[in-house]
């Protein structure tokens, strides 16, 4: 085992020893058991699962069914229990084992500041406090919050619009299937689905630096994906340059532009709050399987998008001036 602080007190130190030895006889045990038992490979699986109860399980065949109902099923409640014990030294290695985990070095990846003291932080127990389980992958989480605030966005902006967005870590570009026709072509519009597939990146890359909206030829627009395209002289006036693949509506029907110039000015920079209050209505997010603690506000930003460069610059240069003239009360 592998102490990941060498100033662990005696006390803790000796309690993990103790843990170790406990932790072999129960694996000892669980040995000794499932031979005594006869139990093969797939009941093992499926008993630790289940927590013992096996009796309307699928995953096992009506064989091991029978054999396995010999004892659960049984009128004597010591012995339908009997499995309880395999179980439960299951359940007592898994939490051994996660806690071993936490205190070894080779899990160390973050170091944290919690009044004073330096904490590590784990990779199987990282917090993210957002409503998600701890040791979640960072393309889980932000693929969780990328479906919620694009349904969100489409919700608010296309409400009349049938569409299904399908988060994809392993997809490298937007994919759009529109319907056929669209809602005045055909009566029975609402019985099919336009799909909309995103990277989990959306949500960091596009959504909280404030580019999902945009207007393209007098139409609201869903920037589904940006890449930037850093030019020095747009920078140093404080303008983004991005390439970004646009999807339109038209009559229900989406339309999807690759590689169009887009040109953007923060204004507001984003900010993640964290809320006391923890129920469900606190949050911005109007997903029932996301129930956390942290408002998300997306930056806010001038921006416009073309495909011609030197036209969306003149454009931007325009509405920025425009924003501080405002800004300044000069009408």
């Amino acid at each position: 085992m592998i102490f990941s602080n060498k100033k662990i007190n005696s006390e803790l130190k000796e309690q993990l020893i103790k843990d170790e030895k406990i932790m072999a006889d129960l694996s000892n045990f669980l040995e000794f058991g499932y031979k005594a038992f006869n139990i093969t490979a797939k009941q093992k699986g499926v008993l630790i699962k289940t927590n013992s109860h096996m009796g309307n399980n699928k995953d096992i065949d009506a064989e091991d069914l029978a054999k396995i109902s010999l004892i659960t099923n049984h009128k004597n409640h010591y012995v339908n229990h009997a499995y309880d014990s395999i179980t439960n030294c299951c359940k007592a290695i898994q939490k051994f084992r996660k806690k071993r985990k936490n205190r070894s070095a080779i899990y160390t990846n973050k170091r944290v500041h919690d009044n004073g003291k330096i904490l590590k932080v784990f990779a199987k127990e990282r917090s993210y406090d957002h409503g998600f389980f701890n040791g979640q992958s960072i393309h889980d989480k932000h693929g969780q919050l990328t479906s919620a605030f694009a349904k969100q966005w489409w919700e608010h902006n296309h409400s009349r619009t049938n569409i299904a967005i399908d988060v994809n870590s392993l997809s490298r570009s937007t994919r759009v299937d529109a319907v056929a026709e669209g809602r005045s072509a055909n009566y029975r519009y609402y019985e099919r689905t336009n799909e909309l597939g995103l990277a989990p990146s959306w949500f960091k890359n596009v959504f909280m630096k404030g580019l999902a909206t945009t207007t393209y030829q007098s139409k609201i627009a869903f920037v589904a994906n940006a890449k930037p395209y850093p030019l020095e002289r747009l920078s140093a006036s404080g303008l983004s340059v991005y390439k970004i693949d646009l999807v339109t509506c038209h009559d229900g029907i989406l339309f999807l532009e690759k590689d169009l110039w887009f040109l953007a000015y923060e204004t507001s920079p984003s900010v993640t709050e964290v809320l006391e209050n923890t129920n469900s209505y606190s949050n911005n997010i109007r997903d029932k399987d996301i129930d956390n603690n942290i408002r998300y506000q997306p930056a806010i930003t001038i921006n416009c998008a073309s495909d011609n460069f030197r036209r969306a610059e003149n454009v931007m240069n325009g509405r920025v001036q425009r924003n501080m003239l405002k800004a300044m009360g000069v009408s």
